[in-house]
């Protein structure tokens, strides 16, 4: 008797919530030992798309965006053949967006963008497959995270400027401290602008889907009121990240 698939994605989700130093390890020889080669006598259950993006889940609750990115782009180009769905990339997405509203680093402005050019490509793969793979639907969550990165933008920005004019009046360096401000304002209003813009691409996407898939409102209406939801839609939190992101600017 040999525990399933589904037994050890317990024990690996159970380790990516774990808080001891060495969780990765044992995550990480539980996976491997999955990925392992067949031996005569021993039949370990093989690695799902649940096993991976348990893994993801590790790297991104302590912070480890480049193991959680280098992760996907292997699942991208298929690793033991799984292949990453929307789940691993909303994961990946959450980790940039927790490092961004944590201010740790300089990625008040990088953050957004890698988290937009993640969305894309899983937006490209799921037009690319027709609007028919449903695993690689965006969720209006993977929407949103990007949405709400954009909306916070400008706060934080407006947070570093307030820093910059306090550090400045403290050592009294008046010349850099007015060009730091000019460089700051010149942000201003940026992270509202790709809100929008995103909103708009959202609504687009939803139109093509739509046209593509022959989908009409009654069909919507049936669609959601059974529960099924794998088609792109705006839907009114995003319209509200956004008005809340030019509230910010």
């Amino acid at each position: 008797v040999f525990p399933t698939a589904r037994i050890y994605n317990h024990v690996l989700n159970c380790w990516s919530r774990s808080m001891i130093s060495d969780a990765e390890k044992h995550a990480t020889a539980l996976l491997s030992r999955m990925a392992s080669p067949r031996t005569e006598g021993v039949a370990f259950p093989r690695p799902d798309i649940f096993s991976y993006n348990n893994m993801l889940n590790l790297y991104a609750s302590r912070g480890d965006v480049s193991a959680a990115e280098a992760l996907l782009k292997k699942l991208e180009e298929s690793e033991n053949g799984v292949t990453a769905d929307v789940y691993s990339y909303t994961i990946v997405m959450n980790a940039m967006q927790r490092r961004f509203l944590s201010g740790k680093g300089d990625r008040y402005m990088k953050d957004p963008q890698r988290a937009e050019e993640l969305l894309a490509r899983l937006v490209r793969k799921y037009e690319e497959s027709g609007f028919t793979e449903g695993k690689l639907c965006p969720t209006s969550v993977t929407f949103g995270t990007v949405l709400s990165m954009y909306a916070a933008a400008d706060r934080l920005r407006k947070e570093n400027l307030s820093m910059n004019q306090s550090r400045s009046w403290l050592t009294r360096n008046v010349e850099s401290s007015t060009q730091r401000i000019v460089s700051d304002v010149e942000y201003l209003g940026w992270g509202a602008e790709n809100a929008e813009r995103v909103l708009e691409w959202i609504i687009g996407l939803s139109e093509r889907e739509r046209r593509s898939r022959g989908i009409d409102s009654a069909d919507e209406s049936h669609h959601h009121a059974s529960g099924h939801d794998m088609f792109i839609r705006p839907c009114v939190q995003h319209f509200v990240t956004t008005s809340h992101a030019w509230a910010n600017s």
